[in-house]
């Protein structure tokens, strides 16, 4: 196999063979693209932007951060984690109900359903489903009563406008609006909620703009710009809302924590009140002494100490009774209490972040998702965890008190050498001021909590607030015609060559040079018409022009002799094996020269089909099977040209094979020389018998024919291997039936591959040159389309190609009987010999 080298010129020519690829694929390229814009409704996208608050890198001091002496203040937000809330499906499912965006509205214009939205003259007033997920589709026509029509499934359904209809899937309700442009019908679409919701946050997409910034791109696809804006403004409002419910769920359990420790301690200070005044008042007592008043204040500095210590055991054991009773269903922890402990307070923090994380999965994916499972393992983790940090730091809280204990029992002991009634006094003051402090200490925390509750701010900051798109960001016209255009050229280009590459079959001169070595010396031209003979005096076509060429490029084969014997074969049959011999013979035998074709294909022979010779008794197997036969017996002539005779087959042999190896047949051919300037043996296909190579010491040269579009490239082996291992001498393929148009995209003129060409005014022959269909450049006519026309109406007329012309002067009438030939005697001229 040869190297191949690219070349663009013959790849858009072997393209361009399959036309009708390009005349199919292109057209319904295009018609589908402009089917799909016309069809596809436009699409539009909606963008806000959102600052997630973060008060330790904003530089500001926020509302809440006022209060940062309280302990008010809030860790980073994780912008990934509000991310996911915002894609979270119940906040979606809060936009959807407060829109009503389950419902949708369609009125057909043209090719293509029209979302009405807010512009629709019918709108859906109440739907109840038999089922939660059951879903609803149909075309509404309102009638002139107030009345309308409703068609589900092929089904239709009347109804009243404000009136329940019911149907077998539910109940529903519609209402006209009157200020809308009623349009013939509406199509309604009812979708569950959930589904609904889950559908939007397929278009949503939400992004973080910058590396350092905590601001969110959200952006929104829909059919309709009006409710992408909705969408996104409501998205942010009820994220907002939820953000802060959170947040105040928090606060609220807070307070009511301390809300009931107040009220226990209000009642124990209450009766301790009472205490004192009493005792004063029955002992008249109003001052104590100064080593009282000296011990009085430092058991009050020291009961101070352990009532913070008591208190924060009280909050501790508070929280550990909360975590321990909620075990299965968790609820959010105070985390605004004052624990001092800030392991413990990042826990709780965490706590209520997983908490909020489990209780949006569980909406979202439902009860038994696995991922819900595993956040409850998480959470069920840290509650175990902070029980334990609890009791460790009780453990400690126990140890200081135990200290403080010591110190008080000291301060007692040196109470207890003061007199009895100021001793029982100050007992019972110290025990006042305890609960003074710790009910003060409740009271303030209370107070801060419901500060917290009430300056509570959403987590998100609206920065750039949604548009109404005017512009639809898809479908892309220009775009999608560009593709439409590359894809109507690149498919059947590439279809066509991959056709091409699956044909096997040999159709121009590089598919043989690619495969063989052996020469190419002409090709002939592919030919509609249905006669046989195409060679005739003073022929001036297309086809007659290259057998001339074919005839002066024998001389090219045998350099230095005269070139008498020619075999003529090929690898099957149909390939134009006899219908060249003949032609070329004929070619040959205008020239002057005497010319003899030797039928030697003796299974199916042609030439006598060819030539109209129904007497075909005495043959070339009369003369095998009989030697005392005179060749002249067997001869006959052509009938065509007296300088062309033909050596039929003669009756079938039954033994083919076994007969063309008579040794008589070289002596015929002997004898034959003598007596013709050139012999042409019409052989059978060498691709199916191996008579041929019976004559390889016979001839001088073999003439290979291969058919374009017909001989497959394999079959090129043939000749090859013949050419390569001398079975015949001198094998030359002349290459047959090219279509002219496929010579053009090559590079050759009218098939004359060696520069040859006829550019000399050449006439169109009638029945041959505008059979073709072809014309020289030079030749048009200036009113080529006269001629065409003149072309389609001489068609129509156009006689029997099987039957000769009446109109054709005959200058020759041929004897057979005689072989003699009656005609006014002609003179060849020089030109007769070569193109």
């Amino acid at each position: 196999m040869k190297d191949e080298q690219f070349n663009i010129r013959q790849l858009f020519g072997e393209a361009l063979r399959y036309w009708y690829v390009f005349a199919i694929v292109f057209p319904l390229i295009m018609g589908s693209s402009y089917y799909y814009l016309k069809k596809t409704e436009p699409k539009y996208k909606a963008e806000a932007r959102i600052l997630i608050k973060d008060d330790e890198k904003s530089g500001q001091l926020s509302e809440e951060g006022l209060f940062s002496d309280l302990g008010l203040g809030r860790k980073m937000k994780n912008l990934e984690n509000e991310m996911l809330v915002l894609r979270s499906t119940p906040l979606m499912i809060s936009v959807v109900e407060k829109l009503n965006l389950q419902y949708q509205y369609f009125s057909r214009e043209g090719l293509r359903e029209v979302d009405l939205y807010q512009n629709t003259p019918i709108q859906i007033l109440d739907w109840k489903p038999t089922a939660e997920k059951n879903s609803l589709t149909g075309v509404v026509r309102p009638d002139n009563t107030g009345g309308y029509s409703i068609e589900i499934k092929k089904q239709k359904y009347w109804g009243e406008f404000g009136k329940m209809l019911v149907l077998p899937t539910g109940t529903l309700t519609l209402a006209r609006d009157r200020s809308q442009e009623m349009h013939e019908a509406v199509t309604i679409v009812i979708l569950p909620v959930r589904k609904r919701a889950i559908n939007l946050l397929g278009n949503l997409e939400i992004a973080i703009i910058g590396k350092e910034s905590s601001t969110l791109s959200l952006m929104i696809k829909d059919a309709s710009p009006e409710r992408a804006h909705d969408i996104l403004m409501e998205l942010i409002s009820s994220y907002n809302s939820n953000s802060v419910d959170e947040k105040n769920q928090i606060y609220k359990n807070s307070i009511d924590l301390i809300n009931e420790r107040i009220q226990m301690i209000a009642g124990e200070l209450s009766e301790v009140e009472s205490d004192v005044e009493a005792y004063k008042s029955r002992f008249s007592m109003t001052e104590l002494s100064s080593e009282g008043s000296i011990l009085m204040n430092e058991i009050a500095t020291n009961s101070k100490e352990l009532s913070e210590k008591d208190v924060q055991l009280e909050i501790l054991n508070s929280i550990e009774d909360f975590l321990v009773k909620n075990k299965e269903a968790f609820e959010f922890v105070p985390t605004n209490i004052s624990i001092t402990n800030l392991t413990l307070s990042n826990q709780l923090t965490r706590f209520n972040q997983l908490l909020a994380e489990s209780g949006r999965m569980r909406s979202d994916l439902g009860p038994s998702h696995p991922d819900l499972k595993v956040m409850e393992k998480q959470i069920q983790n840290l509650r175990q965890t902070i029980i334990e940090n609890i009791r460790a730091i009780k453990g400690d809280l126990q140890i200081a008190s135990h200290a403080s204990y010591q110190r008080k029992n000291m301060l007692e002991s040196r109470l207890r050498s003061l007199p009895t009634r100021e001793r029982e006094l100050l007992e019972i003051a110290r025990q006042k001021n305890i609960k003074e402090n710790l009910y003060l200490y409740l009271l303030q925390k209370r107070e801060e909590s419901a500060i917290s509750l009430a300056i509570t701010v959403a987590n998100g900051k609206i920065i750039e607030p949604a548009t109404i798109p005017q512009q639809p960001i898809s479908p892309k016209k220009a775009q999608i015609w560009l593709i439409a255009m590359f894809l109507g050229v690149a498919l059947p280009t590439g279809l066509a060559l991959l056709l091409d590459n699956l044909n096997d079959k040999v159709n121009f001169k590089e598919d043989i040079e690619r495969v063989t070595n052996v020469p190419m010396i002409s090709m002939l031209a592919f030919s509609r018409q249905k006669q046989h003979l195409i060679i005739k005096e003073n022929s001036r076509s297309v086809s007659a022009e290259m057998f001339r060429l074919l005839r002066t490029n024998l001389s090219y084969i045998t350099p230095g002799e005269a070139l008498k014997t020619l075999i003529v074969t090929s690898s099957m049959s149909g390939e134009g094996k006899s219908f060249i011999a003949l032609n070329l013979g004929m070619t040959i035998a205008l020239t002057g020269k005497k010319v003899l074709i030797l039928e030697l294909d003796l299974r199916k022979p042609k030439q006598d089909l060819y030539l109209g010779i129904k007497n075909n008794k005495q043959g070339l197997v009369n003369f095998l099977v009989d030697p005392l036969l005179n060749p002249a017996e067997i001869i006959r002539n052509s009938g065509i040209h007296p300088n062309l005779d033909i050596i039929t087959r003669g009756p079938k042999p039954p033994n083919p094979g076994e007969l063309i190896l008579s040794p008589h047949l070289p002596k015929l051919i002997n004898q034959l020389k003598q007596s013709y300037d050139f012999i042409v043996l019409d052989t059978p296909p060498v691709g199916l018998v191996a008579d041929a190579f019976q004559m390889k010491d016979l001839v001088q040269a073999t003439l290979y024919v291969v058919r374009a579009g017909l001989t497959r490239q394999g079959q090129l082996q043939i000749v090859e291997d013949i050419y390569q291992k001398q079975k015949l001498p001198k094998p030359f393929i002349v290459l047959n039936g090219v279509k002219l148009s496929g010579m053009h995209n090559y590079g050759y003129n009218y098939g004359y591959g060696y520069g040859y060409g006829y550019g000399y005014g050449y006439g169109y022959e009638k029945g041959y040159g505008h059979s073709q269909g072809y014309f020289e450049e030079e030749e048009l006519p200036k009113k080529w389309w006269k001629a065409l026309f003149q072309k389609v109406i001489t068609s129509k007329k156009r006689r029997n190609p099987l039957k000769p012309d009446p109109d054709e002067k005959k200058e020759r009438q041929i004897d057979i009987a005689s072989g003699k030939a009656k005609e006014k005697e002609k003179t060849f001229q020089p030109h007769d010999l070569e193109v």
